[in-house]
């Protein structure tokens, strides 16, 4: 069987892969946070709730706002001005779809 990932080594697998990411959360598919920055919580749920999407991308001149999701697992991060959306999205949607449902 393959290794899945813990909510805890997603965040860690993530902040090696860029150092313009600037905090990452991983919630459960009821939207209550398992492990990360705590503080993104509300404004995570907020992006979450925004659309049904199974990935999102916000972006200003400041930085980015990057979501995925499974219907158990979100994985929200949050980036500067010079991170490439379309690698954080698959990055993103690889961990995402690597949670265990153990990790809920």
């Amino acid at each position: 069987m393959t290794p899945r990932l813990t909510p805890e080594l997603a965040v860690g697998y993530l902040a090696q892969l860029s150092t313009d990411l600037r905090a990452v959360l991983v919630l459960d598919g009821a939207g209550r946070p398992l492990a990360g920055e705590a503080a993104l919580a509300e404004p995570a749920r907020a992006l979450l709730d925004a659309t049904d999407a199974a990935a999102i991308e916000v972006t200003t001149d400041r930085g980015g706002a990057f979501a995925a999701r499974t219907p158990a697992h979100a994985v929200v991060a949050v980036t500067g001005r010079h991170a490439v959306g379309a690698l954080v999205i698959a990055d993103l949607r690889a961990v995402v779809a690597d949670l265990g449902p153990e990790a809920a």
